[in-house]
């Protein structure tokens, strides 16, 4: 018998989003895997109601371990809209056990959206102290919300599954989305013009998340300062870096909030032109 627990479980949360859909004109209960893919569903659902965010705090999607009875929470859902699985794969499973009673959504699978595959290269397969591990590797890059165009196809398949699942409030979603347009079009013309002068310079990042930034906005990156295992840099891929800065004559290592400062390389040692400022790090 207690094997048949979860199952239940999970049926008794679906019920329980059914029957609340189907009072009144409430929206329906959305949730969103991760932050920047929350920010554009919550603003399509502005006014009407607030998606809930699964992955929070500091976690972040390929590292985030699913709790105990997370399919039974995602259940409670009318829609659930992620990245797909090249971003948040412990999350396959869940989701793939609530698919069917409750819409999952993935943002990835949206017509038009420019996916890039994981890059490749010298420059970005530097020698590492840390192994890569056994786990499976994805043959898509996931970061993909950073091309403003990818952002304006999420949001239209975000908008059209709600208004499909919520007619009521089908116009009111167009309208947000209509607005939310807007706003991406502005912030994707203002570092266009901003970035241009020095598309031309060399660079390297702490982490390989910003391929498809770079790509819109033809930027140089040069390499990253952590390997494909994602661990903190040890002796052999520090000076695999430091190399690499010199080889390319990179004007800067940006760091993040998280990186341990030795990792963040602002010593002159690195480079005499290398200087380290700082992106700012979301929880994806």
């Amino acid at each position: 018998m207690p094997r048949f627990l979860p199952w239940l479980t999970i049926a008794s949360a679906l019920l329980a989003s059914a029957t609340a859909h189907a009072a009144g004109d409430a929206a329906p209960a959305v949730a969103v895997t991760v932050r920047p893919l929350h920010s554009l569903v919550a603003a399509v659902m502005a006014g009407i109601g607030k998606p809930d965010l699964v992955i929070s705090g500091t976690a972040t999607a390929r590292d985030y371990k699913p709790a105990a009875g997370e399919a039974e929470r995602l259940a409670r859902a009318r829609l659930v809209f992620w990245i797909g699985p090249m971003l948040e794969r412990t999350l396959v499973r869940p989701l793939a056990l609530i698919a069917g009673a409750t819409e999952v959504v993935a943002v990835s699978e949206g017509a038009g959206i420019v996916l890039r595959p994981p890059r490749t290269g010298e420059a970005w397969n530097l020698e590492d102290d840390a192994p890569v591990g056994t786990g499976a590797v994805s043959e898509t890059d996931g970061d993909l919300w950073l091309d403003p165009s990818n952002a304006r196809v999420m949001v239209a398949l975000v908008a059209a599954r709600l208004s499909a699942a919520d007619p009521t409030h089908a116009g009111r979603y167009t309208s947000n989305a209509a607005r939310l347009y807007a706003r991406i079009d502005a912030l994707d013309a203002s570092p266009r013009q901003q970035l241009a002068a020095i598309a031309s310079w060399r660079f390297l990042v702490y982490r390989d998340n910003y391929q498809y930034f770079e790509q819109r906005y033809r930027l140089s990156a040069a390499g990253a300062v952590l390997g494909a295992s994602g661990e903190p840099p040890g002796p052999i891929r520090l000076e695999a870096v430091r190399h690499q800065i010199k080889l390319s004559r990179a004007r800067c290592v940006f760091g993040e909030p998280d990186a341990p400062e030795p990792c963040s390389m602002p010593s002159p040692t690195v480079s005499a032109s290398a200087r380290a400022p700082s992106i700012p790090r979301d929880s994806r």
